[in-house]
């Protein structure tokens, strides 16, 4: 009794966050797009897995190894897309779900060691990249930086859990016939499901995301730049900031200050590591806590029409940063400017 109504309830709750993502996602976004597309899958695979295992519906073995086979891969081109995708990408991301496919047709047994392999192979490449680079997408708003590696990290780790649950099936099946199969389907499922949900909402890109992009050039030695050329790139960085408040920019993203600047996208983070000790959201995050500082001091707004205004998408990563620059709260900071009284 305990598989159809929780795989069923988790359906329901992803059903949910999907509308919530068609409603609030600009669906002319490419990367909105896919995260959208693998919520969809999710909540397929979960519908499939209730009607598979609840009501011993073998018939649907095959669209279940279908569907499956293809979340690594859409998994991968969600987060691949905040950086931007080329067709090359696509291809080389679809590969491993044909194979796979293949595999369900002709040679089932196959697949069954097959399609974990390459849940384990995106979840792994996936952590990789969340614990090799200390900046966020390209395309995603520096304001979600934090979010968004998290939610790689959950996603990634989730893919990795996955293929070891696929391990765990196997190995039941083979000792004892699968007796257990129905109810670990159905909790870790469950899990999945909900975790994939919600990191989902946190894989935002920002508006610009479809337009021309500038790759990055092929790393020579020669094209290097000094730290001069490095101290020059970010004195016209700041000037963006102090005299044309972009800074402000809830959406500003990497992507975005690099068209700015007319430089390719990794030249604008390596300035700002080399030259001042700190990630690129940390260098923005500082020019806007020294923004909310004035406003805190000479204006009535409250803390959170405050945050907004100076570029920050919710109050919490706003004291969260003011803390982190400043060492108290904004509340805090306002009383203390104001001689202890907060007006």
């Amino acid at each position: 009794m305990l598989l159809v109504p929780v795989t069923l309830f988790a359906s329901a709750a992803l059903a949910l966050i999907l509308g919530y993502l068609l409603a609030n996602r600009d669906l002319r976004v490419t990367a909105n797009r896919i995260f959208i597309a693998l919520v969809t899958l999710y909540l397929l695979q979960s519908l499939l897995v209730s009607l598979r295992w609840g009501y011993e519906w073998t018939a649907l073995r095959l669209p279940m190894g279908f569907v499956a086979a293809l979340i690594p891969s859409c998994t991968w081109l969600a987060f691949r897309a905040l950086t931007g995708l080329s067709r090359r990408v696509i291809g080389m991301a679809l590969i491993p779900a044909l194979g796979a496919w293949a595999a369900l047709v002709v040679a089932p047994d196959l697949a069954d060691l097959l399609i974990p392999l390459v849940y384990l192979g995106f979840g792994l490449l996936i952590l990789l990249q969340v614990l090799r680079e200390n900046e966020p997408p390209a395309l995603t708003p520096l304001g979600n930086a934090r979010q968004t590696r998290l939610a790689m990290g959950v996603i990634g780790g989730t893919l990795v859990t996955s293929a070891m649950t696929d391990g765990f099936i196997l190995y039941d099946f083979i000792r004892t016939g699968g007796q257990s199969v129905g109810r670990a389907v159905s909790i870790v499922q469950t899990g999945f499901i909900l975790l994939v949900g919600v990191a989902a909402l946190f894989g935002r890109s920002s508006p610009e995301a479809d337009a021309p992009t500038m790759a990055d050039p092929a790393p020579m030695p020669d094209a290097q730049p000094d730290d001069a050329e490095m101290q020059a790139l970010l004195t016209r960085l700041e000037a963006l900031f102090t005299e044309g408040g972009l800074h402000r920019d809830e959406d500003l993203s990497l992507r975005k200050l690099a068209r700015r600047l007319g430089v390719p996208d990794r030249r604008v983070s390596e300035s700002v590591n080399r030259l001042r000790g700190q990630n690129l959201s940390q260098f923005v995050n500082d020019f806007r806590i020294q923004d909310a500082c004035q406003l805190l001091r000479y204006s009535d707004q409250s803390v959170l029409q405050i945050a907004l205004t100076v570029g920050f998408a919710s109050k919490s990563n706003f004291n969260r940063e003011f803390a982190r620059v400043t060492g108290q709260s904004p509340t805090a900071w306002r009383k203390a400017q104001r001689g202890g009284t907060d007006q």
